[in-house]
């Protein structure tokens, strides 16, 4: 007995050690290797307490609930094709998030891959895996960060192209169970999720299970030249794989998701359908089988044919479209939903007409997972399209980097609030509506993108407090205070940002601009700016609201203005829009306080928040906002 004690003693110092070498390595981006990354091995001996697991990666944060947020006129659409649009779902899967995103800790770098638009997704897949580590983790930062916007976070099984390393050895180890016929892996699945706080898994199994490879993992070749298949093998581990994954979406609690890629058939084979049909129907639901996956993410060869017959197909079996996520392809050199070039894709997913489809005519049918979205930091161009920004070698480029991202969301225009003519680039934003979690005090934004060239405090450059002292060249600016000029991202540091970036409405809307300022901030890495080089009107919506103002709420901004009262703040709730100028002097780069009174709103539901000129102004201004602090007095540590 005391022998066991003393063995179990040693098991826990390794233990302690093997989570401090991981704790000592969360301090930079460290892509395929634990707790990010884990070989199957590794998952199958993976314990809270082990050599692989840390309690840094554990979010804290619990999934916000969110409402729709139609920057239009809910009188733009009927009812019912409203309440259809706020079913379908968007899931946004970077390609290789193992290679972006694996930190713990703030980083010294101001041009690491970071993500703004949360409003405009519902699921963030952390896509991601190599021919060994087939388990892939997302990192509490952006896990957090998406749960504080209301979006789900899934990790990646992958199994690689036989062609890549991928082997039917792999699955075969994937799919072991233990006496009981419990899936070992599957359960793990389920406890690490649970342990670290994400909100399930997408599997992609992509091995040619029928292939046949050697002791090197090379594939075997037949006298034809051909490679060599073993179909009887081949048929057998597909057979379990959908076991496998009926057991895992069976026993998945509430809020744990399992998706699966349309890859595998049943004979083993990989063939990808590009659409729900009998081959693939079995990996959702079938009549005679438990489901085999709460929804699948499509492959992107499919056209508007195959949307309608997966859509019909789906509810003839009783299941949602919007089950079905159809995948869009966004990478340049793979053609197929090039980003910002092929639109047929967005028309294609939409209702033709009510008679055909039962749904009201351009209504979003289904669902859509935006692969490779990352085209804007890590794509170099080619011949026939040039880089969409240079960001993830030159921290000066950043503004071409979130304005690509805008692009995708907003359109070509970068403008929500207008819809893109001819054959220009709509943007995805223009047919499903933002999202929204602002359903209660406190509400305090400083624009933080949760990363930054400099880090300001009260509107004064600083050294972050959380950098060590190691230099960074992202901010050139050599008339930066000393110590100060240090670029740094920690994405779970980003504020609540607007529901739209952006929408500018008003005859003025044209010749103005909107975006984050990361040259000037009040608390953080970035402010917003606003500027305005015509007459006309102009009106830019910035939040969506659901929430009750008490008679003790109080509103303080931070803000830089060129021309005091030119822009005013305008909150629309229940009763009226009510609308405060700003700026009290014309200081364009000094920080000043406003204190604005709204206790004449007590009651009353609080719907939006914007910025609009006022009727008297120059044809030409400049405005900052670096803070808005929307807060309840009455409540502990109101102040922001």
């Amino acid at each position: 007995m005391k022998v066991v004690v003393f063995v179990l003693g040693l098991l826990l110092v390794a233990d302690v050690q093997a989570q401090s070498q991981i704790q000592s390595q969360s301090s930079g981006l460290t892509p395929d290797q634990p707790p990010f990354a884990l070989t199957l091995a590794q998952a199958k001996a993976w314990t809270p307490h082990g050599a692989t697991a840390s309690k840094a990666n554990i979010s804290q944060v619990p999934l916000a609930a969110r409402l729709p947020a139609p920057l239009n006129s809910p009188q733009a659409l009927n009812q019912r094709s409203q309440a259809l649009n706020q079913q379908a779902q968007v899931l946004f899967a970077p390609d290789g998030m193992n290679n972006f995103g694996n930190y713990l800790q703030a980083q010294p770098k101001a041009n690491l891959y970071s993500f703004s638009n949360w409003s405009q997704i519902d699921i963030l897949n952390w896509f991601a895996g190599t021919a060994d580590l087939t388990v892939q983790i997302p990192a509490r930062p952006w896990v957090e960060t998406a749960h504080k916007n209301g979006v789900k976070v899934l990790g990646s099984v992958f199994l690689g192209i036989a062609q890549w390393g991928g082997s039917p050895d792999t699955v075969e180890k994937l799919l072991e169970q233990d006496a009981a016929g419990n899936f070992i892996v599957a359960d793990q699945l389920l406890r690490i999720a649970a342990y670290y706080g994400f909100d399930g898994w997408l599997v992609n199994q992509e091995t040619d299970l029928t292939l046949v490879k050697d002791a090197q993992n090379q594939l075997v070749m037949a006298a034809n030249g051909k490679p060599r298949r073993d179909k009887a093998r081949g048929e057998q581990l597909a057979a379990k794989m959908l076991a496998f994954m009926q057991y895992l979406t069976a026993k998945a609690p509430a809020g744990i998701d399992i998706h699966w890629y349309d890859a595998m058939i049943a004979d083993g084979t990989v063939r990808w359908q590009n659409e729900l049909n009998a081959k693939n129907q079995a990996y959702l639901q079938t009549d005679a089988a438990s489901a085999g996956s709460h929804a699948m993410f499509l492959n992107y060869w499919w056209n508007g044919a195959m949307v309608r017959q997966s859509v019909a197909r789906a509810k003839a079996a009783g299941l949602s479209p919007y089950q079905l996520f159809f995948g869009v392809d966004l990478w340049p050199e793979r053609d197929a939903q090039q980003a910002f070039v092929q639109t047929q894709w967005l028309q294609d997913l939409r209702a033709e007409s009510g008679v055909a489809s039962g749904d009201a005519k351009g209504v979003m049918q289904t669902s859509i997972a935006l692969f490779a979205p990352n085209v804007n930091f890590n794509f170099a161009g080619n011949k026939t399209t040039p880089a969409y920004s240079t960001f993830a070698k030159d921290a000066q480029d950043i503004q071409r980097f979130y304005q690509t991202e805008q692009r995708l969301f907003a359109g070509d225009d970068l403008n929500q609030a207008v819809t893109d003519a001819g054959n220009a680039w709509p943007g995805v934003g223009a047919y499903l509506p933002a999202k929204t979690v602002l359903t209660s005090l406190p509400f305090v934004t400083n624009f933080n993108t949760g990363q930054g060239l400099y880090w300001f405090e009260q509107g004064q450059r600083q050294r972050a407090p959380f950098l060590s002292d190691a230099p960074d060249a992202s901010a050139k600016d050599s008339a930066a205070p000393a110590n100060t000029d240090s670029g740094w991202t920690d994405i779970s540091q980003q504020d609540i940002l607007p529901t739209w970036q952006f929408a500018l409405q008003g005859k003025a809307a044209a010749a103005s601009t909107l975006r984050y300022d990361f040259n000037y901030g009040w608390s953080g890495g970035s402010s917003l700016l606003l500027q305005v080089r015509r007459t006309g009107d102009l009106t830019t919506p910035l939040y969506q609201f659901a929430l009750t103002l008490p008679a003790t709420a109080q509103l303080q901004l931070q803000l830089q203005t060129d021309a005091p009262g030119a822009i005013e703040l305008l909150l629309q709730t229940d009763k009226a829009v009510h609308r405060f100028p700003l700026g009290d002097t014309a200081l364009a780069q000094q920080w000043q306080s406003q204190l604005i009174d709204i206790s004449a709103l007590k009651g009353q539901q609080l719907q939006r928040l914007s910025l609009a000129l006022a009727s008297a102004r120059p044809a030409k201004l400049q405005f900052r906002l670096g803070q808005i602090a929307l807060t309840d007095t009455a409540s502990s540590g109101a102040k922001p």
